[in-house]
């Protein structure tokens, strides 16, 4: 990474190109002219102070280096004129343009307070959790849903929609403490810089109100509408994502098996949502499944990311030990298959669920062995590792919607319920046309005996 920065011993500027290596180069007006470029986006909401620093640097002056060195000492004025993007302001050097503060938003059109509020719920990360707690819910064999399409009881609807929202607000409110906690980190990365109180846009005591409200009014719907186990299970996951696992993030690379169990407890939620017993084997290997889907997820965002993670602070297998960030995605990718064979053995599933997960999983693993070739000692690393982490991701994406709906479509009983609500269709059809035959024939004897 290259930088600037100004030499105290003489009127130069320092190149930095390598940790070991400086060039000392004159300043030229290219330079002054970038300084003050920068100075006019950084400070754009600081209009007065930055005038005053970028005037400060005229394009032909005897004392470049003199002035520059005063611009990087004005720097804490400026931001204290600024609206910051995080708590702490970290003084600014050229480097600083490697990873630029948030793009600004336009007053014309600012967000609104509920985008806002929607995006502390982190809306896909949420979407993710309900469906596999729906999913889970649907794959039960207690559950009436997809077995039993000829008698669905609408107490099971009533108990899907409250799953659904309570399911729905508890992660929000785990999402938004998450992020009040840590929004001075967050706006050192890139795919969280954008984040609405890294921006200002809602405080992080707001946040917490809100995860206050979202949390008991979920809660509450879940001991109402479902269960009380199941409203404890989204207590205890609320406590370890906002709690342990955000904690975790800057101390242990182990937070990424925390984070897993997060993962792992909405599909226990869906389980015993539909009657199902949580000592169930079946229920284990369904929670295991998403357990084991978070590592190579996880691990193949994470690596293209490293350098961002580290700066920030957040110890991640990525950049601590990346050849064990992508044996561990091998090593999970490999465990879906026995987890998906005992779904079939346990009788969640019939047995095509074998054969059909296993050629899904199967392109999972491969996806994870490119990675871990790229990634272990003596692999190429580099761009060919980036491009095999890319490959994992959004293999990941795909594998995991495609197996869980192909354990809806291989449930126990499916096919056997759809083939007995066909029989009742078309029996039903038969007697309604029996008896219009027989009024038919009723109403030709009586014209007959009139006539």
């Amino acid at each position: 990474m290259r930088s600037l920065r100004p030499s105290a011993s003489s009127s130069l500027l320092v190149l930095t190109c390598a940790p070991t290596k400086s060039i000392e180069i004159l300043p030229s007006r290219c330079d002054v002219f970038l300084f003050r470029l920068f100075a006019k986006r950084r400070y754009a909401t600081a209009p007065p102070a930055a005038a005053a620093v970028s005037a400060s640097i005229p394009l032909s002056s005897s004392s470049s280096s003199q002035r520059i060195s005063e611009f990087f000492r004005s720097n804490g004025e400026l931001a204290s004129n600024t609206r910051n993007y995080s708590a702490r302001s970290a003084p600014f050097t050229p480097a600083a343009l490697c990873h630029p503060p948030p793009p600004p938003i336009s007053p014309r059109r600012p967000p609104s307070i509920y985008s806002s509020y929607f995006q502390l719920a982190k809306p896909r990360l949420t979407a993710l959790i309900v469906l596999s707690t729906m999913s889970a819910y649907a794959i039960t064999p207690e559950s009436a849903i997809i077995s039993n399409m000829s008698h669905f009881p609408l107490s099971s609807l009533s108990t899907l929609f409250f799953l659904t929202v309570g399911t729905t607000l508890t992660s929000a409110a785990a999402n938004a403490l998450n992020m009040a906690r840590e929004p001075e980190y967050d706006g050192m990365m890139s795919r969280t810089r954008t984040r609405p109180i890294v921006r200002g846009f809602v405080s992080p005591l707001q946040a917490v109100y809100f995860a206050i409200a979202t949390g008991a009014v979920g809660t509450g719907m879940l001991l109402y509408g479902v269960n009380e186990q199941v409203a404890l299970l989204a207590v205890a996951n609320i406590a370890l994502y906002a709690g342990l696992y955000t904690s975790m993030k800057r101390t242990s690379i182990l937070n990424t098996w925390v984070g897993a169990v997060v993962g792992a407890i909405p599909p226990l939620m869906g389980w015993s949502a539909a009657g199902g017993s949580l000592l169930d084997p079946g229920a284990w290997c369904l929670a295991g499944l998403l357990y084991a889907w978070q590592f190579p997820h996880f691990n193949a965002l994470s690596y293209n990311i490293r350098e961002e993670y580290r700066n920030a602070g957040y110890r991640m297998a990525a950049w601590v030990n990346p050849a064990l960030n992508a044996r561990v995605s091998l090593r999970y990718s490999v465990a879906m298959i026995p987890l998906c064979v005992g779904l079939w053995y346990f009788g969640v599933t019939d047995a095509g669920f074998v054969i059909d997960s296993t050629a899904a999983n199967a392109w999972l693993v491969a996806c994870a062995v490119s990675f871990w070739k790229e990634c272990r000692p003596g692999g190429r690393g580099g761009a060919a590792a980036s491009a095999s982490a890319r490959k994992l991701f959004w293999a990941s994406i795909m594998q995991l919607p495609a197996v869980l709906v192909l354990a809806m479509v291989h449930k126990a009983g499916f096919w056997q319920g759809v083939y007995d609500y066909l029989q009742e269709a078309l029996g039903a059809a038969e007697d309604e046309e029996e008896e219009d035959g027989e009024e038919v024939e009723q109403e030709h004897i009586v014209t007959v005996a009139k006539g």
